[in-house]
């Protein structure tokens, strides 16, 4: 099974967009994303609440907002898409 997100001692970053979302919507500041010719690469400052949110995320333990969710998720798609399209 292929690990949705790697971490090293200053960034996080993960290739899925629903897990980046909830990231950003906790206020996790985003460094970039990359762009590898078919999907976006979310790259997060590091920050010591991420591994609570993977685990409550994977766990359906999240409460959250939904129309600033959305919100979240539709302006990450903007930035993957855009980033993807300046790849090819």
């Amino acid at each position: 099974m292929r690990q949705p997100h790697q971490q090293n001692t200053s960034q996080f970053s993960t290739r899925d967009i629903y897990l980046a979302t909830v990231i950003k919507q906790a206020g996790i500041p985003i460094v970039r994303v990359e762009g590898n010719g078919r999907q976006g690469i979310f790259v997060f400052k590091a920050s010591k609440e991420i591994d609570s949110l993977i685990t409550r995320y994977f766990n359906g333990e999240l409460r959250a907002d939904p129309k600033g969710l959305f919100e979240t998720w539709k302006s990450l798609k903007a930035m993957a898409f855009s980033t993807i399209q300046d790849v090819r």
